[in-house]
């Protein structure tokens, strides 16, 4: 292989490659949300990678039509705050009820079918590290 093919499979390579790395998602993110004003417990660090290797985007990630249809993943969704107040405005529940109907739901549900999961009591999740 000649320079200047080793130069555009270099070229190649950073660009399917190592280019998608600079725009992912953080694969640890602090779940602080303003909006819910001052935390009574420690944040909670959440591991993005780990749970996108396991569920769709849209799980957690929505945008609901007139119909209720979801329609969107995390591309297409607002920030939880725009549509998740602090107090829970009926039909959709406060912002913490939906973090907290949305994950320890879903991992009590994965518990119910004799799958291991994650957390489900505060102290699992909202901890000191």
């Amino acid at each position: 292989m000649n320079r200047s093919h080793r130069a555009m499979a270099l070229a190649a390579f950073g660009v399917l490659f190592l280019v998608p790395l600079v725009w992912s998602q953080d694969p640890i993110q602090v779940l602080e949300h303003k909006e819910i004003g001052p935390h009574q417990r420690p944040l909670v660090t959440f591991n993005h990678d780990k749970h996108t290797a396991s569920l769709e985007c849209i799980r957690c990630h929505h945008d609901y039509d007139e119909h209720g249809n979801n329609r969107g993943g995390e591309d297409k969704a607002q920030p939880c705050a725009s549509c998740h107040q602090p107090t829970a405005k009926p039909p959709k529940p406060s912002l913490e009820g939906a973090f907290h109907g949305q994950c320890k739901g879903c991992h009590e549900a994965m518990w119910g079918q004799e799958r291991r999961s994650g957390p489900v009591m505060c102290g699992e999740c909202h901890s000191r590290k």
